[in-house]
């Protein structure tokens, strides 16, 4: 018997938009496995711009960053989420299956003294779910 509950790759877009790399690998992991791909978008509240609920400039902003993708989303499920919020406790609590996988970028520039851990790796330490940290030169924001 089939589960009616489809397996999820999460894959941080927002920032200063995905890299590339990071929307491909997420793509062909949600492709590989059959899986619904969740586009996250996570307007940043702590500084007060996110605004209420992202509207259409946000969305489009996630598209965008779906469409930079080399990898074609023909046969993918892809869901777009714009949301409001620290993007780490979104992100984790968007990623709350044990069967989920949680796509992020990871610059490999060390980070300023004295500057937070990058968001990846935040995430990943705290994550329920497996989490894929793809390097890239400049992923969304830190993400």
């Amino acid at each position: 018997m089939e589960s009616a509950v489809r397996p999820r790759v999460i894959v941080g877009v927002g920032g200063q938009g995905a890299h590339p790399r990071v929307v491909d690998t997420a793509m062909s992991l949600a492709r590989g496995t059959g899986a619904v791909l969740y586009a996250v978008d996570v307007r940043d509240d702590r500084d007060g711009a996110a605004g209420p609920g992202g509207g259409p400039p946000a969305l489009q902003d996630a598209y965008h960053a779906l469409a930079q993708a080399s990898v074609p989303a023909d046969d993918v499920d892809v869901r777009l989420v714009v949301t409001p919020g620290d993007p780490d406790e979104t992100l984790l609590r968007l990623a709350d299956r044990p069967d989920d996988l949680l796509v992020l970028g990871h610059s490999r520039h060390r980070p300023a003294q004295g500057a937070e851990r990058p968001l990846a790796l935040r995430c990943a330490a705290r994550a329920r779910c497996s989490v894929v940290v793809v390097p890239c030169e400049h992923p969304q924001g830190e993400a």
